[in-house]
């Protein structure tokens, strides 16, 4: 099993899975962290009214090769420390430089991180299902809303028939055309636990759709979808606004929509030039002067 990013997010997302005993100790750690740092197996075990061995075997539970491993785990997650609903790198005292520092720096590393556990099998089977679609239609609620909307637009460039929409009733509308024409429903998700996103996708299936998830792995969602990319969300949602996270959905969303422009071979790159030569006449041209009157392209034929 890939150790996690966040530890203590991962606990949260597991807890309902752990059996009684385990989850005993995930309570401990929760309710806690900083004060489970400073114990040995032996008095955690003790405190949670459970063996060592179950305090091993959660450990092994969640991701990590064991006791010393977990806690390495926990005093990285503690090291990031936070501000609550704002950013789990950021500090209420740092500076902007600080900040943009921190931020950056998170999210190369959420990226990297990422890269490294893409499943390329998944990957491909989403690639499949979205090449040979007639229609696709993507859907995101919340901040997933405008990673949605970023994968119509670049799976529109390329000549497909692709639209994007937040609203659960249209979307539920709009599903029921995919079934009868071959198409395909992308529906991305931070957490995999949104209701509203989960009963759309169960509909969509119900009707015969296929359907392509951008979720947490292990989540309501994932298991609901034909194929799931999964991506451990890098910050706590209930507590995190999500930033890493969106970042790392769109670039899935870019490794998606190259893969199609790949598979389709001469037809996607002859309908993405058109598009953008059209594109081109609504720019200004590139010795256009800093400042005064500007000449658009259209003005200077």
């Amino acid at each position: 099993m890939l150790t996690p990013l966040n530890i203590l997010d991962h606990i949260r997302q597991r807890r309902a899975e752990l059996k009684r005993s385990e989850g005993q100790v995930a309570d401990m750690v929760l309710v806690d962290p900083q004060k489970v740092l400073g114990q040995s197996v032996t008095a955690l075990a003790r405190a949670a009214q459970v063996s060592e061995a179950t305090v091993v075997r959660f450990c092994r539970s969640v991701g990590c090769g064991g006791f010393p491993d977990f806690k390495l785990r926990l005093a990285e997650c503690q090291a990031r420390g936070g501000t609550p609903f704002v950013s789990q790198d950021v500090e209420p005292d740092d500076d902007l430089p600080a900040v943009a520092r921190k931020i950056f720096s998170s999210a190369a590393a959420a990226l990297n991180d990422a890269a490294g556990q893409l499943d390329a099998h998944a990957v491909t089977r989403a690639v499949d299902l979205l090449a040979g679609a007639s229609s696709v239609l993507c859907t995101g609620m919340g901040a997933s809303a405008s990673v949605a909307a970023d994968a119509a637009h670049k799976l529109l460039r390329l000549g497909m028939a692709a639209q994007s929409s937040a609203d659960p009733m249209l979307v539920e509308m709009l599903a029921v055309n995919l079934g009868s024409q071959r198409g395909v429903l992308l529906a991305v998700s931070n957490t995999g636990r949104t209701l509203a996103m989960i009963t759309l996708v169960e509909a969509a299936r119900a009707q015969g759709v296929p359907v392509v998830a951008i979720t947490a792995p292990d989540s309501p969602l994932a298991a609901a979808a034909t194929v799931a990319i999964g991506t451990a969300p890098v910050e706590d949602a209930e507590v995190y606004t999500p930033m890493a996270s969106r970042l790392i959905h769109l670039a899935i969303v870019d490794v998606l929509s190259t893969g199609v422009a790949l598979r389709l071979g001469t037809a996607a790159g002859r309908h993405l030039a058109r598009v953008k030569t059209v594109l081109a006449a609504t720019r200004t041209a590139r010795d256009a002067p800093s400042g005064g009157k500007v000449r658009t392209r259209r003005q200077g034929r």
